[in-house]
């Protein structure tokens, strides 16, 4: 009785955190148009910043609640989702992708990096929690360097004032699911025997990938292919350069070595292949059927993935 109690507060409290990120991006953009922001500043900032709400909001409950295996777990096990679920599904859509410059994934690809040299020695130190506030500021440089004219369209002042309220409402959605996530998260995991760092790989990650496969499909959906790209793009440096920080500048973590064996090196080789085919598909003619192989690859070795995590295989 218990744990089912503890799993449907889990659930209310992952809906809220959704919930409370779609509110928040919806509105956000309206507010950056109103401001004359660009679409590609709004794509890679605003919907990736809402999309990885989340993530982020979860990683600031879970340190507040001393559960720091949680932060790390969610945020790499939402970026594997993101690139082997998300992406692996929008491959199955695809019918070309507009150019995507090797500079546009450099922020990308450097995060991966530098979250392979940080979880080495199992440790966040400032220093490397630094390094991650550098790389946000590379990877805001590449987005204005890659920006273009803003959108004459404008809302007017009644709806704008209206998203900065309803943006208001998603913001304290995010905060309030977040803590309730965090909380039963952590009493089901010690329910069930399983680690708090699982449940953040698997189950937080997953649903706090939702935004992402919200945003994603829209984008599908009016053809926007590179949308889908900037926003994993986006939503996968997001992650990292935010929750590696507050973990390392708040929290205390020793992170177990399974975590850079199994989980890191899991992520990094989707990293090179999410790059490989952003930019080979993005420069040659490649057919319809190509895209369908790596999306099938891609959601394939996710449920391989979950499946290891579950103990099944």
């Amino acid at each position: 009785m218990e744990l089912t109690f503890n799993i449907i507060l889990l659930l209310a409290g992952i809906t809220i955190l959704v919930w409370g990120a779609n509110k928040f991006v919806d509105h956000a953009s309206v507010i950056a148009k109103h401001l004359g922001v660009g679409d590609l500043v709004i794509g890679l900032t605003l919907i990736a910043a809402g999309t990885s709400a989340p993530e982020i909001f979860v990683a600031i409950s879970a340190v507040l609640n001393g559960n720091e295996d949680i932060a790390i777990g969610t945020a790499i096990g939402s970026n594997i989702s993101n690139i082997a679920l998300i992406f692996g599904v929008s491959c199955l859509y695809f019918n070309d992708i507009s150019k995507t410059h090797l500079w546009n994934l450099m922020p990308f690809g450097l995060t991966v990096v530098l979250l392979g040299l940080t979880l080495k020695d199992g440790m966040i130190t400032l220093s490397e929690s630094m390094g991650f506030i550098g790389l946000f500021m590379i990877f805001m440089y590449v987005l204005m360097k890659t920006d273009g004219v803003p959108d004459d369209e404008s809302s007017e002042g009644s709806e704008f004032k209206k998203s900065i309220f309803l943006s208001m409402i998603g913001l304290v959605g995010l905060v309030v699911g977040a803590n309730i996530s965090i909380v039963y998260a952590e009493s089901t995991a010690l329910l069930l025997g399983i680690s708090e760092l699982i449940i953040g790989l698997t189950i937080i990650a997953l649903v706090s990938s939702l935004p992402e496969l919200a945003a994603t499909v829209a984008a599908l959906k009016k053809g926007k292919h590179q949308m889908v790209v900037g926003n994993i793009i986006g939503s996968n440096v997001l992650n990292l350069v935010f929750v590696i920080p507050i973990v390392g500048f708040f929290g205390s973590v020793q992170l177990a070595t399974v975590v850079m064996k199994r989980d890191f090196s899991i992520l990094a080789v989707l990293s090179l292949a999410f790059i490989f085919l952003a930019f080979s598909l993005s420069k040659l003619r490649f057919s319809r059927s190509l895209y369908v192989t790596a999306g099938i690859i891609l959601i394939s070795s996710y449920i391989i993935y979950i499946a290891i995590l579950s103990g099944v295989m």
